[in-house]
């Protein structure tokens, strides 16, 4: 019954549908309001032809109501301030689907990818640590400080499932959870339409997958920044957030400190085209994510990287023609894993 109550209320989320909706969807047959609320809550067990009506409304097969329900852990994704909560409900139902899916087609392959999760995970509570723990799994994982290949390869390799949905939501960059204790990072298509999106919103969403994020509060910043070492020019640092220091790790991953010191040295106030380019197609970040970096790291002061945002980067926000990575990054694995079968049940 609980499996049910959960899956009649996914499948109206997904067809974005209100109660009231439904119930007028259902036509000549339709329950009350109140009825489906009730089924919804558990509280009442609906009939076999009030069960068929919902699915044929919902577009979904009967059998989906009784397929199994996965324990899928909290959802790590915000939303803006005064998103709708249908909104937050229909891209919730949206996320758990694809999930769902993906365990269902899992289950009829053997796997032997297993995430080692860490006993105690770390705690990352300012910029330094973010990049301390980036350097420390970069050696785990035996990267180094050479660029990644494939993020979504990297990831799916120490058992990360990526999973790609075009959610209804632009406020969504990407979504992070365990799902029967395997971490799932899903990526939202309509949101990271470019390759080096893509990277980055994955090892952002790793860092809410490995750590456990709390920032400084303000007199702890405080301190913080006085212990940072004194340099001849200004460079604004902000309070960190939980996003923020996310964002550090991300860039720290794509882009290590030691590799881009020995490209771009320290205290630069003009840096080429041409370097940001060969930085761009060899790390597979974004030149607009460099920017931040170097900023991140004090190369550059506030007035220089503010006139690179306003005079190059904003004037090509989709920066064409500033060079291509190679790899195109592909969440494939379900893909391959269908193909999987149908040739396992050929033979």
């Amino acid at each position: 019954m609980d499996i049910l109550f959960q899956k009649i209320r996914l499948a109206r989320r997904l067809r974005r549908l209100s109660m009231s909706q439904l119930v007028s969807a259902m036509g000549k047959d339709a329950v009350s309001k109140m009825a489906i609320s009730k089924i919804e809550r558990g509280q009442l067990k609906p009939s076999l032809k009030t069960l068929q009506n919902i699915a044929n409304v919902c577009n979904v097969p009967i059998e989906f109501f009784s397929s199994p329900n996965h324990n899928i852990g909290k959802l790590n994704f915000r939303f803006r301030e005064g998103t709708p909560i249908k909104k937050k409900h229909q891209v919730t139902a949206q996320v758990i689907d694809a999930i769902n899916k993906y365990i269902e087609l899992q289950s009829n392959t053997i796997d032997d990818t297993i995430f080692a999760e860490q006993k105690k995970p770390t705690a990352l509570h300012n910029y330094l640590q973010a990049e301390v723990a980036s350097t420390t799994l970069r050696k785990k994982w035996n990267i180094g400080i050479q660029p990644i290949f494939s993020v979504y390869e990297l990831l799916q390799n120490h058992g990360i499932r990526i999973i790609e949905v075009e959610i209804d939501n632009t406020d969504v960059d990407g979504v992070s959870t365990f799902a029967d204790g395997t971490p799932y990072i899903i990526i939202n298509t309509l949101v990271n339409k470019t390759v080096e999106r893509k990277r980055f919103t994955a090892l952002h969403e790793l860092a809410h997958l490995l750590f456990i994020i709390k920032p400084l509060n303000e007199p702890a910043f405080k301190i913080y920044l006085k212990k940072l070492p004194q340099i001849p020019y200004t460079v604004t640092v902000k309070p960190p957030t939980v996003e923020r220091l996310c964002h550090r790790f991300a860039g720290a991953m794509l882009l290590p400190e030691q590799a881009i010191l020995r490209r771009i040295g320290t205290c630069r106030t003009n840096i080429s085209m041409e370097e940001f380019i060969s930085i761009h197609e060899m790390y597979g970040i974004s030149i607009a994510a460099t920017i931040h970096r170097l900023h991140d790291l004090r190369i550059i002061d506030d007035d220089y990287y503010n006139h690179l945002f306003d005079n190059v980067i904003k004037p090509n926000y989709m920066e064409t023609g500033w060079g291509t990575f190679p790899i195109q990054e592909k969440a494939e694995m379900k893909n391959l894993l269908k193909i999987r079968i149908d040739n396992e049940i050929k033979e």
